[in-house]
C-alpha cells in the first residue's frame, strides 16, 4: 500500500514495477468511495531498479484508491493508495474519532 499526504498537492511514489517502461505511462486512480476513475498526468524516472512516479493531485484525508499504471494496455503496476497525514507506522483508522 502506498501512502500520500493530503496536505501536499505534489506527490512522489516509489515502487518496483512488473517491468520497466521506456515511454510515458498512464496513471489511473479509482476512488473506492465514489467509484470514479481519474487519469492523472505524471512523470517517472528509474533509479537503481526503483521507479519514482511523481504527479499532482488534491487528496482529502482518509481517501482510498486503487492505482493502476499501464503502458500500451499492459499493466506496469497495480496496488492500493491511501491519503493520510498520519505517519504510516502510527496509522490508526479511528484517530481523533473516540475520546475517553
Amino acid at each position: 500500500m502506498k501512502v500520500v499526504n493530503p496536505e501536499d498537492t505534489e506527490h512522489i511514489i516509489t515502487l518496483i514495477p512488473r517491468y520497466y517502461p521506456k515511454e510515458n505511462i498512464n496513471l489511473s486512480l479509482f476512488n473506492e468511495a465514489t467509484k470514479v476513475i481519474e487519469n492523472v498526468d505524471n512523470t517517472h524516472t528509474v533509479t537503481d531498479g526503483v521507479l519514482f512516479l511523481s504527479f499532482e493531485y488534491t487528496f482529502t484525508e482518509n481517501q482510498k484508491f486503487q492505482i493502476k499504471l499501464n503502458q500500451d494496455n499492459e499493466i506496469v503496476f497495480r496496488g492500493k493508495l491511501i491519503a493520510t497525514s498520519q505517519t504510516p507506522q502510527d496509522y490508526k483508522l479511528t484517530n481523533n474519532v473516540y475520546f475517553y
